[in-house]
């Protein structure tokens, strides 16, 4: 997956598209669409950055399954595309059977418009242990669909440290481990040189990551009545952007649409805050001749007083039937087989971070990513990082509008703290 942006400015669309849809019904018969040979055909739509892992996933599906064939329909990520054509597809009576879902709001949004078939008895009736999605999967379950399953995870994101190697070597600097935010702020300072073309960063911290990821790590949301650890992560983001001017400042990043994957991988970047889907992303174009980058990842730093690992995440990418489907039986079983061990094992051999544990899964992430700090996605608690609610995108939109203005250096942290307690009190009475 590219960038982890928030979906807050296509919920509302999203929302009257499916209200005017309406709940559909599930259709169990199993004699929809029909391939070569008498077999159920299966039209499954995902977008264009699942293309690689996903297509083998399905081939070994159909090769493992002479009545059934899924038919793998990708369609652009960009703008937002996706999520307009899903549901286009959902109101216009499509012959789609199974799709997949991009983060927990538009999973929220979905199940709650009848535009997902309940999986949950049949989760039962086949033995299928959840427990194995993790502890974020059954709170997002619990409080967004209470406590019913319209969907499975495939892939699970977790933020970490990334850094350039060869620029700690040059520096005569050892690679970096478990860290606090103010040692990696120090030590992102100290590799900061240079001007212009020659500009080497200590660090990158992208424009989109909105997520207060100290915050968060420290049990604060946005959510909560008391917002101090929030703006507390504001200051220190100033502090990395302005203050120090270690990191690209956020002005500069906006106002010249940098591709934060480029910046890391042109070598002028020292340290990277980044989810797990950095390493697919580098891996491929370190594959494609694209970047020569050599490049290995640490643990998020953390808040003061803090020891354990604590990283930001959860469950994020999920699959589910479509109500209208008349292969609901088979599309079902095309879901088991995503969401289980075998086919999160071959998500895994992608580099992918996979929803599912086992020591099989983390064998075959760890064994494809041949990272040496990558076993950290294994060891680290994991705090969500957007809450279960249904209106987490249009809170995460205030929060944005007023973080913007901070980053922006047009109001202070407490002016932006202020103004985003009262909009957001506006969308919680909705």
């Amino acid at each position: 997956m590219t960038k982890k942006k928030s979906l807050a400015a296509l919920s509302l669309s999203l929302a009257f598209i499916l209200a005017l849809v309406g709940c559909g019904q599930a259709n169990n018969n199993s004699s929809g669409n029909e391939g070569a040979g008498g077999k159920t055909v299966l039209e499954y739509y995902t977008w264009t950055d699942e293309e690689d892992y996903m297509t083998k996933v399905v081939e070994v599906f159909n090769s493992q399954n002479s009545d059934i064939e899924v038919h793998m329909n990708t369609i652009s990520n960009n703008a937002d595309e996706y999520n307009t054509k899903i549901m286009n597809n959902l109101s216009g009576g499509s012959t789609m059977d199974v799709y997949s879902i991009n983060g927990t709001s538009s999973l929220g949004l979905y199940s709650s418009k009848g535009q997902l078939v309940e999986l949950t008895d049949r989760i039962k009736e086949a033995n299928m242990d959840v427990s194995a999605y993790g502890p974020s999967f059954q709170d997002i379950t619990s409080v967004l669909t209470e406590g019913k399953y319209y969907a499975l995870p495939y892939r699970t994101s977790q933020y970490a440290l990334f850094y350039n190697k060869t620029l700690f070597e040059e520096a005569g600097i050892e690679y970096p481990a478990q860290m606090t935010w103010n040692e990696y702020g120090d030590l992102a300072k100290s590799l900061t040189k240079g001007e212009g073309a020659d500009k080497q960063w200590g660090g990158y911290y992208a424009d989109w990551i909105i997520a207060p990821l100290g915050a968060l790590q420290e049990g604060s949301t946005v959510l909560d009545d008391s917002l101090d650890p929030l703006a507390n992560w504001l200051d220190y983001l100033d502090r990395l952007y302005y203050k120090d001017g270690s990191h690209m400042s956020y002005k500069q990043m906006k106002a010249e649409s940098i591709d934060w994957i480029k910046q890391f991988e042109s070598g002028n970047v020292a340290m990277m805050i980044n989810g797990e889907w950095t390493i697919n992303m580098l891996k491929a174009d370190i594959a494609a001749g694209k970047t020569d980058i050599e490049f290995d990842m640490a643990p998020m730093p953390l808040p003061e007083g803090m020891n354990d690992p604590i990283t930001v995440g959860g469950v994020s990418t999920f699959i589910g039937i479509n109500p209208q489907s008349k292969n609901a039986d088979a599309a079902f079983k095309f879901v088991q087989f995503v969401t289980g061990e075998q086919g999160e094992s071959i998500i895994a051999e992608s580099s992918v971070l996979p929803a599912y544990a086992s020591e099989k899964t983390q064998e075959s992430f760890l064994t494809a990513t041949g990272l040496q700090g990558s076993g950290f996605f294994f060891e680290a608690n994991t705090v969500v990082e957007n809450q279960p609610v249904p209106n987490i995108d249009e809170v995460n939109r205030v929060f944005n509008e007023q973080r913007d203005l901070f980053l922006f250096q047009e109001q202070d942290s407490a002016t932006a703290i202020q103004n985003f307690i009262k909009n957001r009190q506006s969308v919680l009475n909705k």
